[in-house]
C-alpha cells in the first residue's frame, strides 16, 4: 500500500519533523502484533486488508495537491506521485474526485446549478474529507472490538445460556485521560481537551472526597464536611447554556455570515464579567481569550474557532465516498452520512458533540468503581535514569494530585489500624498497656489512644499540664480511633512521630550504653585474662630459670667441696 514511502513521507505524518524512535519500540514488532491483535478480535483477512488500504489512501490523499486555476476555482493537480494510489485504493475516478473537492451544486427550485471553490475551501474539504474517513473507519473497529469482546449469557458461564437478565452483569472499562494542553498557540482543539479535564478533574475530586467522608461515616468518628476545591465555575464558563463558551460558539455556527471575530466579539460581551475568564487590551486586539484553569491559565486564539466547531463535510463528498466502488468505502459512507443525514438545524456542531460525549462518559463512570492511576514522565528526552524534578511537580499539578494531597491533609491523611497503630506507638505508654494487660483489658488501642493524647496535649500546652484535672480527649488534639482504624491528623501525625522518634533516639542510647558496657567489660575481661596468662607465663620461666641456676649452682659447689675433700685427704696421706 505505500511501497517504499515512510512517515516523512505523508504531509499527514511529517510535520512534527519527528521520525526517529527514541523509546527502544520497533515499529516493525509493533506492526506484528497490530496484526496479531486484529485476528484476536474476529477481523477476516479482506477486513484487514481494507482497513490498512483506506490507512494507506488517506495518508497519500494528504499528499495531493490542489492547484489554483483562478481566483475562484481550482482543480487537482494531475501530476501528483499520490493521485492514483488514492483513486484506487478508494475506488473512485480522478473526476469524480477532482468534482467533490473543488466544486459544490446550489439547487434552486429544480435546476442544480455547480460552482467552483477557491483554492483554500478545496483544501478545507480535502481535510474534511480525510478526518470524516478516518472517524468513520475508527467507530467502524470501536464497533467491531465491542461485539468481540462483549459477553454473551452463554458465555458467561450460565446453564442453559439464560440468564435472568438480558444485559451484561458488569465490564471493565479502561479510560486514557487526555493530558492538561497548554502551548504557544492554543485553539479549539486545546479547549476541548482542557474542558474535558476539568470535568474529569472534578469527577476524581468528588470520588475521593466522598469516598474520604464516607470511610468516617463508616468508622463513627467526629469530623466536618471538608471543603474540597471545585471547578464547576469552569464549567459553566465552558459549557453553561447561554453563556458558555461553547454555546456561544455554537449560536455563532447557527447564525449567518459569523467569522472568528464575531464569535470573539460576543464572548467579550458576555464573558467578561466572569471570574475565570481572562481578556487584557493585548488579547482583544489579537482575538484571544484566556481561562483560569485548575492547573494554569491558558491562552485561546479564536482563530478556526467558527469553521473547527462547524467542521461540516459537503454532500459532494459524502456522495463520492458512497460512490465508490469499494464495498468498505460504502460502508464507512453510511457511518458517515448518518451524521450527515440530519438538517441544518438538527445537526450538532462538535462543540456539542463533545459536551455530549463528556456527559455520558461522567454518568457511565458515576456507576462504577473507579481506580486511577497516574502516569508521570520522568524527563523529556526519553532517556533511563533521568529524573526531571520540575516536569513532575508540573504534571503533579496539572493532573492535580498536589491540590487532592492539600485538601486530603485538612482531614485525616493517616490512618492505622488499630493493631498496626498499636504495634507502632507502643513505645509511647508501654507502662500503662502492660498494666492494663494484666487487668484483662482487650481493647489496648484505646489504652494507647487516652495514654498519647496526654502526652500530645502536654507536649503542645505545657502551661497548663499542671492544671488540667480533666481527662484529655483524643479529638482535641487530632485523634480520633474509630471501630476499626485510627485517624490522625497531619499535626497529630507529625507530633506523634516526634514523641516516637524521642523514644527511639533513648532507646537506642540506652542500647547504645549497653553495648558500650558489654564491649568495654569484654575487653576488660580479655585484658586481665591476658595479665593472668602472663604472670603465669613469667612465673614458670622464673621457675625455670631458678631451678636452673640452683642446679648450676649446687654443682658448682659441690665439684668445689669435692676437690677440697680431695686435697684435705691427699695431705694426709702425704
Amino acid at each position: 500500500f505505500l511501497g517504499d514511502d515512510g512517515a516523512e513521507d505523508f504531509k499527514m505524518t511529517n510535520l512534527s519533523r519527528t521520525f526517529d524512535r527514541r523509546d527502544g519500540v520497533e515499529d516493525y514488532e509493533t506492526y506484528d502484533e497490530l496484526g496479531k491483535a486484529m485476528v484476536t478480535m474476529g477481523f477476516s483477512n479482506s477486513e484487514r486488508n481494507d482497513i490498512k488500504g483506506v490507512t494507506a489512501a488517506l495518508l497519500h490523499a494528504s499528499n495531493l495537491n490542489i492547484v489554483a486555476i483562478s481566483d475562484d476555482k481550482s482543480g487537482i493537480d494531475r501530476n501528483c506521485a499520490s493521485l492514483e494510489a488514492v483513486i484506487n485504493l478508494l475506488g473512485f475516478k480522478a473526476d469524480a474526485l477532482e468534482s467533490a473537492l473543488c466544486s459544490f451544486s446550489i439547487k434552486a427550485g429544480r435546476e442544480t446549478h455547480i460552482r467552483s471553490l477557491p483554492k483554500n475551501k478545496a483544501e478545507k474539504c480535502l481535510e474534511g474529507l480525510i478526518k470524516a474517513t478516518y472517524s468513520a473507519m475508527f467507530l467502524l473497529i470501536v464497533k467491531k472490538i465491542n461485539s468481540a469482546i462483549t459477553a454473551t449469557p452463554a458465555q458467561s458461564g450460565q446453564r442453559g445460556g439464560r440468564s435472568r437478565d438480558t444485559g451484561v452483569a458488569g465490564f471493565i472499562g479502561v479510560l486514557d485521560i487526555f493530558g492538561f494542553e497548554s502551548f504557544e498557540k492554543n485553539s479549539f482543539e486545546q479547549l476541548c481537551i482542557n474542558y474535558c479535564n476539568e470535568a474529569l478533574q472534578q469527577q476524581f475530586n468528588l470520588f475521593v472526597f466522598k469516598n474520604e467522608q464516607e470511610e468516617y461515616k463508616r468508622e463513627g468518628i467526629k469530623w466536618s464536611f471538608i471543603k474540597f476545591p471545585d471547578n464547576q465555575d469552569v464549567l459553566d464558563l465552558i459549557d453553561k447554556k447561554g453563556c458558555g463558551v461553547l454555546a456561544i460558539l455554537d449560536d455563532q455556527c447557527k447564525a449567518p455570515r459569523t467569522t472568528d471575530k464575531t464569535f470573539a466579539a460576543e464572548l467579550y460581551k458576555k464573558c467578561t464579567s466572569h471570574t475565570r475568564f481572562q481578556a487584557d487590551f493585548l488579547q482583544v486586539g489579537a482575538l484571544h481569550f484566556g481561562v483560569n484553569h485548575y492547573a494554569g491559565t491558558v491562552d485561546y486564539d479564536t482563530k478556526g474557532f467558527v469553521q473547527k466547531n462547524k467542521d461540516d463535510l459537503p454532500r459532494e463528498a459524502s456522495d463520492l465516498l458512497m460512490s465508490s466502488s469499494s464495498a468498505f468505502v460504502r460502508e464507512l459512507a453510511n457511518i458517515v452520512s448518518g451524521g450527515s443525514a440530519r438538517t441544518a438545524k438538527q445537526k450538532q456542531t462538535v462543540g456539542s458533540q463533545f459536551t455530549l460525549q463528556l456527559k455520558e462518559l461522567r454518568k457511565r463512570i458515576d456507576l462504577t468503581s473507579p481506580h486511577y492511576v497516574r502516569c508521570l514522565k520522568p524527563n523529556a528526552e526519553l532517556v533511563p535514569d533521568c529524573y526531571d524534578s520540575s516536569m513532575i511537580v508540573d504534571q503533579l499539578r496539572c493532573a492535580g494530585v498536589l491540590e487532592a494531597v492539600r485538601v486530603s491533609r485538612v482531614g485525616f491523611p493517616q490512618r492505622y489500624a488499630h493493631s498496626l497503630f498499636v504495634l507502632r506507638y507502643r513505645t509511647l505508654a508501654l507502662k500503662e498497656l502492660q498494666v492494663a494487660s494484666r487487668k484483662g483489658a482487650r481493647n489496648l488501642c484505646s489504652v494507647l489512644v487516652k495514654t498519647i493524647a496526654e502526652q500530645v496535649w502536654a507536649m503542645e500546652h505545657p502551661q497548663y499540664t499542671e492544671s488540667r484535672k480533666e481527662p484529655v480527649d483524643g479529638s482535641m488534639v487530632g485523634i480520633q480511633m474509630g471501630k476499626t482504624k485510627v485517624f490522625l491528623r497531619s499535626r497529630a501525625f507529625q507530633q506523634l512521630e516526634s514523641l516516637r522518634n524521642a523514644k527511639m533516639i533513648d532507646a537506642a542510647i540506652l542500647v547504645q550504653s549497653r553495648m558500650r558496657v558489654f564491649i568495654a567489660r569484654s575487653i576488660y575481661i580479655c585484658v586481665c585474662s591476658s595479665i593472668k596468662l602472663q604472670t603465669t607465663a613469667r612465673l614458670f620461666v622464673a621457675r625455670s630459670s631458678y631451678q636452673r641456676m640452683r642446679l648450676s649452682v649446687l654443682f658448682a659447689q659441690s665439684r668445689i667441696r669435692q676437690k677440697k675433700a680431695t686435697k684435705v685427704v691427699h695431705d694426709r696421706r702425704c
